[in-house]
């Protein structure tokens, strides 16, 4: 099951994700430090002007925060909140910090369940303002990511700190997405991307195993109480509508290992491995909660995410090289989710092999 599509940033030891919960106790790592960043629309650290304006930017310092359970301040005590009405983040004297933040055990930054947010240009070089919603200029979506802080992963002990950050496939049928849509062809023939043993995550590493998802779940954001069950022949569907679960499960044997994710999305050649329409952010994250139900997942009963990754336009050719993170050392299962952003229609439609020139998502050990 090896397919190239979108290389996933895990910044993290992605210990056991499966069954971790970000509802944990609110307390736990109040009073730890912690920085912050952000990836998508804009890729940097975050750090604040004088008055207490958090913004993010290559020529602003990181700025340490303190956790307080479901809330955060500046390392001046000041308070961070959005403030109104433009629901802009900033850090204020006297102010009663927003409570309703989650730092997930793989450091995705959440508010109120919301995990993802809004850079707009400020216009002072590349620094750029973060908003609960949209109501700056020139605005995208962004995730956050905190370094420290966390809650341990399943399995994972006690931790709360995270690590600084060949033939062609040919589709056995032209599957149809839940939601009826048929993405047409697009591309033209050319070389396609090296195989994985050519990519690993970050560091020596003399041997290079990638492995394809065990398992791949369909979802329909039209059809969210309908289980589409079992999907042996490994199809991936992406639509504003339709969106894909890959589920990996990681072996304990790994252990002392480096482990990460990489996406990968070839130039096409014929006959075309994969369809591909349309344009727009498609949107990565690690899901949090209990096991899924191999066939029984609906739109509606898919877990919370546990970590949002990266937010990137699609189109042939791409990779994104892994972050690597230790290989866990419990058996366990990680789901990573993959849909359309706001206001995207892109459409992918794929069948995950595992042999010919690898597409798709898949896992590399090191």
């Amino acid at each position: 099951m090896l397919l190239p599509i979108l290389t996933i940033a895990l910044l993290a030891s992605l210990a056991s994700v499966r069954g971790s919960s970000v509802q944990m106790d609110l307390q736990m790592n109040a009073g730890c430090g912690f920085h912050l960043t952000t990836t998508g629309g804009y890729n940097g650290s975050v750090g604040q002007l004088g008055n207490g304006q958090v913004r993010a930017g290559s020529d602003l310092s990181p700025s340490l925060f303190t956790w307080f359970g479901d809330a955060f301040a500046d390392q001046q005590g000041r308070g961070c909140w959005w403030t109104p009405p433009t629901s802009v983040l900033q850090c204020d004297w006297n102010q009663q910090p927003a409570h309703g933040f989650a730092i997930g055990c793989n450091g995705g930054v959440s508010y109120r369940d919301q995990t993802a947010f809004y850079e707009c240009h400020t216009g002072d070089r590349d620094e750029v303002n973060l908003y609960l919603q949209p109501r700056g200029v020139d605005c995208l979506t962004v995730m956050i990511h905190a370094d420290s802080c966390r809650p341990p992963c399943a399995g994972e002990g006690s931790s709360s700190h995270l690590p600084s950050p060949n033939p062609t496939p040919t589709p056995s049928q032209t599957p149809t997405s839940p939601t009826g849509q048929n993405p047409s062809d697009t591309g033209s023939p050319t070389t396609s991307s090296p195989t994985p043993k050519n990519t690993h995550p970050p560091g020596e590493c003399d041997v290079v195993i990638a492995e394809g998802p065990d398992e791949i779940i369909l979802i329909d954001r039209a059809n969210p109480d309908i289980a589409y069950g079992p999907n042996p022949d490994m199809i991936v569907q992406l639509s504003p509508n339709a969106s894909t679960i890959f589920v990996f499960r990681l072996s304990s044997s790994d252990a002392g290992k480096e482990c990460g994710f990489i996406f990968d999305l070839p130039f096409p050649s014929q006959p075309l491995p994969y369809r591909l329409t349309g344009s727009g952010l498609v949107s990565f994250a690690v899901l949090d909660g209990p096991q899924l139900e191999s066939g029984n997942t609906t739109w509606n009963g898919t877990p919370g995410v546990a970590m949002p990754l990266e937010s990137v336009t699609l189109k042939p050719g791409m990779r994104i090289e892994p972050v690597s993170f230790p290989c866990p050392s419990a058996d366990t299962e990680v789901a990573v989710l993959m849909t359309d952003g706001l206001e995207s229609d892109a459409c992918l439609e794929y069948e995950q092999l595992d042999s010919g020139t690898p597409m798709g998502l898949y896992l590399v050990k090191c």
